[in-house]
């Protein structure tokens, strides 16, 4: 539930090997499932997802992820459900707006995987969480000239109670009205801007 992640800035300074990605909203989503009655999925996103994913090809542990997912813009489809879990109930969206995420770890598993741990703040609570993510190759973006873009996926799970969303009903067959774990899956587009080209040597003097 995972806005996972992330508002603020990352900097690695001094490294001839990080590039600064920006998550682009307009491409990203923190999609949730939960079981409702014990018997079937309901789906539903959180409002706009931020973020940068600051990288080191030299020393991946040195790479850093923070997101923010807006909980305020939470969407089940049904009205009066999204008011629910808006309410102190559940998110509680007034005192506690966004979902944040901050790497405190991050492991390569292979050429396009990564492990990333952190810290997921929900509900004004924050745990550690771990999940894998993979990540596409770089292309060129075809609609912002001198930018690079890629895909990053990745998804886990929560039980929703370590953060204290602890409404529930209980049901004759012995399950809730909500289920406990809730699985998270994270979509990003991610963006930055190419690398400037190498300076042309100077013309020798005749």
């Amino acid at each position: 539930m995972k806005k996972l992640i992330l508002s603020g800035l990352l900097a690695l300074s001094g490294s001839a090997f990080a590039a600064d990605w920006d998550i682009d909203t307009t491409h990203a989503s923190a999609n949730f499932t939960v079981k409702h009655l014990g018997v079937t999925n309901v789906n539903g996103s959180l409002g706009p997802v931020t973020g940068k994913f600051v990288t080191d090809d030299k020393d991946i542990t040195k790479s850093k992820l923070e997101v923010s997912v807006d909980a305020k813009g939470i969407n089940t489809g049904v009205q009066k459900r999204d008011e629910h879990l808006k309410s102190p109930d559940f998110f509680d969206v007034e005192k506690n707006p966004t979902v944040t995420f901050k790497s405190t770890k991050i492991e390569k598993l292979s050429d396009n995987k990564l492990k990333f741990t952190g810290d997921l703040t929900m509900h004004g609570v924050t745990k550690p969480v771990s999940f894998e993510a993979e990540l596409s190759p770089e292309v060129d973006h075809p609609f912002m000239p001198g930018v690079k873009a890629r895909a990053a996926t990745g998804s886990f799970t929560i039980n929703r109670e370590d953060w204290g969303l602890t409404w529930n009903k209980p049901m004759a067959n012995n399950s809730f009205v909500v289920g406990k774990e809730v699985k998270v899956a994270l979509e990003a587009e991610l963006t930055r801007k190419a690398d400037a080209a190498p300076a042309k040597a100077a013309p020798a003097k005749k």
